[in-house]
């Protein structure tokens, strides 16, 4: 198996990986680094991980994640791959990962469920160890974490073919999500870790909500990559799992953006010229949308005034008309 690890100019969190697998390196595991730094520290940080246990290092230019995922999914010795981004792996968690490999011979993908630093609950409500059958079951249920990187593991060979494909989604931040939809719908068995098994580091909120595009500071990461990248990826594969399964995906991912927007959690509106077109015509035919709909074309002073309110207002979860929307969302939902 293959750890690979993705580094651009963080060193700390490289050390922080490397400390957590030091003690859980064997013979079976290659640890593969691409550091595409524009500075020497991770590098240097290498050389002294050396001297403790293997690591295959390889300096490039910045490529972006899309790339560098990419690359490190076809160089890869390893007959499972793992990627990891700047996070951390339990105790224990790569010699449970060997033993699924060693004793599901059909197994092509893993899922390792995972917690948020400084929160108790686990990402995925799956209370046990388990084996998925068929493409469609690992959709059927609460698909979080099939997008992050670290939290997927997977056959090297299914994977493959769909590097082409990935390709098309460089850029978006989301290449990960098609190989890995690809390597479920390849078939074989899945398997589900309960954990924890990743200690996840999740991005700032001004690393999610800010980025520049042609000179300008906007608001548009989470819009664009769970908004439009998330459901143009899962039809891409449409036909590859049940239509009910892969709507009802898209729907909770939808959900899940507008409402995050509406509140100011991960971004807002303010994106480039017809992003809201581009999501309209993905999402027209879900009740929801139709709901989204007024809000996404208000002018933005209108949804920071919104933001305010709700504030003020429906943060408490006791309070009753807060309360009452949020069962009317469940609802339609």
């Amino acid at each position: 198996m293959s750890i690979c690890v993705l580094s651009y100019n963080q060193a700390d969190e490289v050390k922080r990986l490397l400390d957590s697998i030091a003690d859980q390196v064997t013979p079976e595991v290659e640890v593969f680094v691409r550091d595409d730094s524009t500075n020497s520290e991770t590098e240097e940080l290498i050389k002294e991980y050396q001297k403790r246990f293997p690591i295959r290092y390889v300096r490039g230019e910045k490529g972006g994640i899309d790339r560098t995922v990419i690359y490190l999914t076809k160089e890869a010795s390893g007959e499972f791959i793992w990627w990891m981004g700047d996070d951390v792996i339990y105790p224990g968690a790569v010699a449970k990962v060997l033993s699924v490999i060693k004793n599901c011979p059909n197994v092509n993908f893993i899922w390792a469920n995972y917690k948020v630093h400084g929160q108790d609950s686990l990402a995925v409500d799956i209370p046990e160890d388990r084996l998925f059958h068929g493409n469609d079951e690992i959709l059927s249920g609460d698909v979080t974490g099939l997008g992050f990187i670290s939290a997927t593991i997977f056959r090297r060979k299914t994977a493959l073919p769909a590097l082409n494909g990935a390709e098309r989604y460089v850029g978006s931040l989301f290449s990960n999500l098609y190989i890995v939809l690809h390597v479920l719908a390849a078939g074989g068995e899945s398997y589900f870790l309960c954990g924890p098994i990743v200690e996840c580091y999740p991005a700032t909120p001004s690393e999610i909500k800010e980025i520049v595009v042609n000179g300008k500071k906007i608001n548009n990461r989470a819009f664009e990559v769970f908004g439009i990248t998330f459901g143009k990826i899962f039809w891409d594969f449409s036909n590859k799992f049940g239509r009910r399964s892969v709507r009802k995906v898209i729907k909770k991912s939808f959900a899940s953006l507008w409402r995050g927007m509406l509140v100011g959690w991960i971004g807002g509106w303010d994106t480039p010229k017809g992003k809201r077109w581009r999501m309209f015509k993905l999402y027209w035919s879900y009740p929801e949308c139709w709901i989204a709909l007024p809000i996404m074309l208000m002018p933005l002073w209108v949804n920071r005034g919104l933001y305010r309110v709700y504030k003020i207002f429906f943060s408490h979860r006791k309070f009753v008309f807060g309360e009452n929307l949020n069962k009317f969302f469940r609802k339609i939902s």
